[in-house]
């Protein structure tokens, strides 16, 4: 999270300002990840909600999104309501005039909490109750046990001032979920529904490489992977405002083992999925021959699961919406067998080839804040084209 949406953030209340004086103090490494996603309130209303629920939920909607969700009011009847599985730890455990709070890195389908301003002591796993379909579970995991919602928890304590820390309390979900933080009178709940019961269209979006894997370079020494963010950070912004739920492989520049790229779209079971990068031509001889600029899309014939969209379609459509917006050639949809995103995709998937790094025109573009808006908006037309959203 940037300096300027931390100032914001702490305007919102005396408790999120609490939270920020302590990360200002101390914030311990790998706590928050960078592709922790932005947990809202946003519980779709199930058919079988009461008209008091649906009211009270439609309310609850409303929640700023938050990187940190800090605790939402609300009856158990909306927590049972949104999901049948959750965690539940009584408040009775909590010391009071703490601050508590939630961040979700779905990419390791782990969940951590934070207890801030506690003396010294542990929270012990027999207040940690599980909930599954009625079903209750406290104490240590058992791995026989495939019902228990949960594979691990640990907790970990930091130092933030003095006679005061922070627990964290991590947990590993056995699937993806999306959680939302709650509170009553008497408890904390952490409600996890599975992201099909709650979205109708689900996007991954996925910025080409990161970290130590640089990907391709421009002559100055422009490496993909800055771009590919960038653009990818530009998309952020549009998809923000629509109904789409969407999810990113990264949104920093680390790197992501490209079958936790892929099994995020297949676990998601996700509508799209779409990765970025930039082409270059390595020279040879110290020439580049024939100089080929231009947007290309590359899919695979492996057919989607449930889905009539095809890959090929999908890349047309996203060949055609971003070489439109950024006015360049395009160079065709071209079939792509042995890269990995193909090969492993379970859904519609394509990678979008946004220009070449080794081409001065195309370059342009690709380095200027104006070029990677026109990408991304290309980007977005074509996703909006293929859910078949008007806008």
């Amino acid at each position: 999270m940037k300096e300027k949406e931390w100032r914001k953030f702490t305007v919102q209340s005396a408790l999120l300002l609490v939270i920020v004086l302590v990360f200002s103090v101390f914030r311990p490494h790998g706590v928050i990840n960078d592709s922790s996603t932005e947990v809202m309130a946003d519980s779709s209303v199930p058919a079988t909600a009461s008209k008091k629920v649906k009211k009270k939920i439609k309310k609850i909607k409303k929640e700023k999104a938050q990187a940190y969700a800090v605790p939402v009011r609300a009856d158990k009847e909306i927590i049972e309501t949104r999901s049948s599985t959750y965690i539940k730890i009584p408040k009775s455990v909590v010391p009071s005039g703490t601050a508590i709070y939630l961040a979700d890195d779905y990419m390791k389908s782990s969940i951590r909490l934070f207890i801030d301003g506690v003396p010294l002591k542990k929270l012990e796993k027999k207040y940690i109750a599980r909930y599954n379909n009625g079903k209750k579970y406290t104490g240590n995991i058992k791995k026989k046990n495939k019902k228990d919602i949960l594979e691990s928890i640990n907790t970990r304590h930091f130092a933030i001032k003095k006679k005061k820390y922070r627990i964290v309390l991590e947990l590993k979900t056995k699937h993806l979920y999306e959680p939302v933080l709650y509170e009553t009178d008497k408890s904390y709940f952490i409600s996890l529904a599975r992201p099909r019961d709650i979205y109708n269209k689900i996007v991954v979006i996925d910025a080409g490489h990161g970290g130590i894997d640089e990907g391709t370079s421009s002559a100055k020494g422009d490496h993909e992977k800055k771009y590919t963010l960038l653009v990818l950070n530009e998309l952020k912004k549009l998809m923000d405002k629509t109904d789409v739920k969407t999810y990113y492989t990264r949104l920093s520049d680390q790197k992501v083992t490209k079958a936790a790229r892929t099994n995020l779209a297949n676990n998601l079971k996700a509508d799209l999925f779409i990765s970025i990068h930039c082409n270059s031509v390595e020279k040879d001889n110290g020439k580049v021959y024939g100089k080929p600029y231009g947007v290309e899309t590359l899919y695979s014939t492996r057919e989607p699961l449930n889905s009539k969209l095809s890959n090929k379609k999908l890349s047309k459509i996203l060949l055609d919406s971003v070489a439109e917006e950024v006015n360049n050639k395009k160079r065709g949809v071209i079939r792509r067998e042995g890269l990995y995103i193909m090969h492993h995709s379970n859904v519609p998937a394509s990678i979008i080839e946004i220009g070449y790094m080794s081409n001065k025109s195309d370059l342009k573009y690709i380095v200027s804040k104006s070029g990677q808006k026109k990408v991304a908006k290309g980007i977005y037309k074509g996703i909006m084209r293929a859910l078949n959203i008007k806008g």
